[in-house]
């Protein structure tokens, strides 16, 4: 259940209140690597608007500047150029917001409510957004960029979904039991019975993972389920780019239970990370430490792990590669990543990019030595920089 993973995460994590933030670090230097092969950072200033910057950053570009009566929410990048959407609200209503950041005028789409959550499709011609309902329910928008137009097509609480590769349909988790591929076609089609214990479905070029009734399930594409491991507890699923390695964060605030079924596979460990091998079986444990979060780099080869310190109220920031853990850094995490990201991980790593296209740097709201800000890390031989203040940051993908 959500509420027992957000007890997990809060009753283990006590974060420092909001921050201000201060000027960006003016020892960040131009020299290093090339920055057109580093893409682009989107951040959410202090001020409440979205700026635009290099790796170290350089080269800001201040895509809206009313942010004190436009509140400007989660930009995220579209997967093959630089285009960003976002989710806005103000006096005019609610809507969702996007902009080329090489053209002078964004585009505003209006919604019913405020867009909490959006994810581009992989051929970047749609976004699916979710934005708060009636009665408690969340929507579930498709907006069609070309025609510059939105459709409701799905209502539920809770609701989550992940694109399939080819961008012809989604997986849906909806009302905690109801698992859906949604297409063009009349009827949606029911993937089976699913555990309440996960959030969103992760769709990869191998197929659906979700968590069944005992534990983690691959929906392969031509239709075929596969058990790949037990799972005694609350479940974040988080596959690599091409579905061949899954990081699982599996969580319980209570000694794990009998559980059922798939006898003959391993079990992942609880409160850890457990990183599997798709085609061996063969399951890496990260233990010792409590998750709540990961990101793999674009290649599918590293894992950036944000794990409970030992050091109240703090978070140790580490790289898994081919089975070897780097310690980066121990810092606090701002009070909006905690309350908004943290507990959703697994649908947030479906559409927002911590790590350089490159994937030799990763960006981080954080707060380190008492200072909040943007901050980007390099391979662990040098210091991170701060970049900018704020607490919202994305990579762009090209």
């Amino acid at each position: 259940m959500l509420l027992r993973r957000l007890v997990i995460i809060f009753a283990t994590l006590v974060v420092t209140g909001a921050c201000t933030g201060g000027q960006v670090d003016q020892t960040a230097t131009t020299s290093g690597p090339d920055p057109e092969t580093l893409g682009r950072i989107v951040v959410v200033n202090d001020g409440g608007n979205i700026v635009t910057m290099d790796y170290d950053g350089s080269n800001a570009n201040a895509i809206t500047e009313d942010g004190s009566s436009v509140r400007y929410f989660q930009p995220v990048w579209s997967p093959l150029s630089r285009v960003m959407a976002w989710g806005q609200g103000g006096e005019d209503g609610f809507g969702i917001g996007i902009r080329n950041e090489d053209r002078p005028d964004s585009l505003t789409l209006p919604v019913e409510g405020f867009p909490f959550y959006l994810n581009w499709s992989p051929d970047e011609m749609r976004i699916g957004a979710l934005h708060s309902g009636v009665n408690g329910s969340v929507d579930f928008v498709l907006v069609d960029v070309a025609d510059t137009s939105s459709a409701s097509i799905d209502s539920g609480s809770p609701y989550y979904f992940s694109w399939s590769p080819e961008a012809e349909a989604l997986a849906v988790h909806v009302d905690g039991d109801r698992l859906e591929i949604l297409d063009e076609s009349a009827d949606p089609t029911d993937l089976g019975k699913v555990s309440p214990d996960f959030l969103a479905p992760q769709w990869t070029p191998r197929g659906i993972f979700y968590v069944g009734e005992s534990g983690l399930v691959l929906r392969e594409p031509d239709g075929t389920k596969l058990e790949i491991i037990d799972t005694p507890g609350f479940v974040s699923i988080n596959p690599n780019p091409d579905g061949t390695m899954v990081a699982l964060h599996v969580l319980s605030g209570e000694p794990a239970g009998v559980t059922v079924g798939m006898t003959t596979q391993e079990s992942a460990e609880v409160n850890a990370i457990s990183i599997v091998d798709v085609d061996s079986g063969i399951v890496d444990v990260v233990d010792g430490q409590i998750p709540v979060g990961s990101f793999w780099s674009p290649d599918g080869e590293k894992l950036l792990m944000l794990l409970i310190s030992e050091e109240p109220g703090s978070i140790d920031v580490r790289i898994w590669e081919d089975g070897d853990v780097s310690n980066l850094d121990t810092v606090d995490l701002p009070q909006s990543v905690v309350n908004q990201v943290l507990p959703f991980l697994d649908q947030y790593t479906q559409s927002m990019q911590l790590w350089s296209p490159d994937s030799s740097h990763f960006v981080l709201p954080a707060i380190r030595n008492d200072e909040p800000g943007i901050w980007v890390f390099g391979d662990g031989a040098i210091d991170p920089v701060r970049i900018s203040d704020g607490e919202w940051a994305s990579w762009s993908h090209t």
